[in-house]
């Protein structure tokens, strides 16, 4: 439901009473920029959390806040990196073990294919 337009009066239980928001932002860059925080700002100390109260007890649950960028996912991505860099040296070592390989093979195979000509032009 928008309002477009207030007329002169009230409309009970619509305009009447002020509703605010049940939930806030779940996203990192959205908690951010309602809160005009600054990127090294602690961005988990500003979630919206709601105040349950079960019986005489009083807790708050606020939601899990995504894309947070912690020192675990900075440490997984330089770990990731690190083996994508070591895989790439290993393949890189092992094509180049393997073309000697195949050149070693090729210089033995036609030094024999000449030795054999050789032979069969003596033999003649």
């Amino acid at each position: 439901l928008n309002i477009v337009q207030k007329g002169e009066q009230e409309v009970p239980g619509i305009t009447d009473g002020e509703k605010p928001r049940r939930l806030g932002p779940k996203r990192a860059a959205t908690i951010r920029k309602v809160f005009a925080l600054r990127k090294k700002d602690d961005v988990r100390k500003y979630v919206v959390r709601r105040e349950i109260k079960k019986n005489d007890k009083t807790f708050y649950k606020s939601p899990k806040i995504q894309r947070l960028v912690t020192d675990k996912r900075v440490r997984r991505k330089k770990l990731m990196k690190k083996y994508k860099l070591e895989r790439y040296r290993l393949s890189k070592e092992n094509k180049s073990k393997y073309e000697k390989l195949l050149s070693n093979y090729l210089k033995e195979k036609k030094a024999k294919a000449e030795a054999a000509k050789k032979a069969q032009e003596e033999a003649q």
